[in-house]
């Protein structure tokens, strides 16, 4: 089985060499920008789009959201593909809803003028790098521009897909360019500070960093990546999803080695063992399990109870910590810019799922969240509301007519 490529996020190299440039010594009128330099073709086919960024990133936010790539703010060495325009309608349109509308609900009203980067990029393909077995989700760039990638294979109804490469992704970078206008606290630095590896992150399964005090195998490469993966999967992620991954940061997970065919001989009597699940890369096969206490045959050694005896002979816990991180989160982007950690992730995961009338998620039959964005639009029924939300972009085609 091959291994499965791993996420990148990337903020400003050298985050500590690099400056934020905020917009405290612009002019703070209608845009930073020339906006004579961005005139609306009217018989342009991309017109509609064109004139709802200009009025809803340019002119209000001072960012430019760039659809056509532009080579120079492209990785060179990479062969990146232009986004599509129906692909790239799609994306500005969720940005709003689920970015710029939740900061903008609950910030002061120069907030997103000052902290926003200038330049949203979106990139058509995948970011790939082969050789490490990695893929670039998104670059945050000196705190002025966000470059995300495989806008083409944007699919608004695989919403975990969605999360992943763009919702969480914007939050992630936004996080970095916030992290440079008010460093977090030096004790977070702290927390998890053994831990760390940048080099190994790459073969970590989900269930290992977690248990080791991690929301991401990522967030266990460097401190600036586990604060910004802690804001924005607290925010982005699903109750129920959330809540699993405390489960399994509860636990101690230990790495086995052993052969395929004893796995399989272990699944085949499962009643007699928990063996975790199986992984093999460049031909060795290795069991991620949750340590327990075991007998001279590696099976699981039951109490008098005949219940399981979990093991944490490492004295972390994983669960606690993540909550801990999440509490310094909470406490910084109050005390820097009073702005509410629950409000966003509350404001965010009810515009992203659906929810009953008292704010509870409503669930499918497998107990999972269920899609507002494919769900019916309130307004009107007939179609989705991701519909309903791209037609602020094609109601803009009255204009050419």
């Amino acid at each position: 089985m091959k291994e499965t490529m791993k996420t990148l996020l990337l903020g400003a190299i050298a985050l500590t060499t690099l400056c934020f440039i905020s917009c405290d010594d612009d002019d703070l009128g209608p845009t930073i920008f020339d906006t004579n330099e961005y005139p609306l073709d009217r018989s342009a086919y991309t017109f509609p789009l064109d004139t709802f960024l200009k009025v809803n990133y340019l002119e209000p936010y001072n960012m430019r959201f760039i659809y056509r790539m532009e080579d120079i703010g492209s990785d060179m060495t990479k062969n990146l593909t232009p986004a599509s325009y129906e692909k790239s309608v799609e994306l500005a349109v969720l940005l709003k809803y689920l970015w710029i509308g939740v900061y903008e609900k609950y910030s002061a009203p120069e907030f997103l003028k000052v902290n926003a980067p200038r330049i949203i990029h979106v990139i058509g393909s995948k970011n790939l790098n082969p050789s490490q077995g990695t893929e670039v989700l998104g670059e945050a760039g000196g705190g002025l521009k966000i470059s995300l990638f495989n806008t083409n294979n944007l699919n608004v109804a695989d919403v975990g897909m969605l999360n992943e490469y763009f919702i969480k992704t914007i939050h992630h970078e936004f996080g970095h360019i916030l992290d440079q206008t008010h460093i977090r606290p030096t004790s977070f630095n702290l927390i998890s500070r053994s831990q760390y590896d940048a080099s190994t992150w790459t073969q970590t399964p989900d269930s290992m960093a977690a248990g080791r005090g991690f929301v991401s195998p990522y967030a266990s490469s460097a401190p600036g990546e586990d604060w910004v993966e802690v804001l924005a999967m607290y925010i982005t992620q699903d109750s129920v999803s959330w809540n699993q991954l405390l489960g399994s940061a509860s636990y101690e997970w230990e790495e086995v080695d052993m052969e395929r065919s004893d796995y399989e001989k272990r699944m085949r009597n499962a009643n007699l063992d928990t063996v975790g699940y199986y992984r093999e890369s460049d031909g060795a096969g290795k069991v991620y399990r949750r340590a327990c206490k075991r007998n001279a045959d590696d099976y699981v050694a039951l109490d008098e109870n005949g219940e399981v005896q979990w093991l944490h002979t490492t004295g972390i816990e994983g669960d606690k910590i993540i909550m801990q991180k999440v509490g310094l989160v909470r406490d910084w982007l109050k005390d820097n810019w009073n702005i509410d950690l629950d409000n966003l992730r509350k404001e965010v995961q009810q515009r992203m799922y659906l929810t009953n009338d008292d704010g509870t998620f409503q669930l499918d039959r497998y107990g999972r969240v269920i899609n507002r964005l494919t769900s019916p639009s309130p307004e009107d029924p007939s179609i989705r509301f991701i519909d309903q939300l791209m037609n602020e972009v094609y109601a803009y085609k009255l204009l050419q007519q």
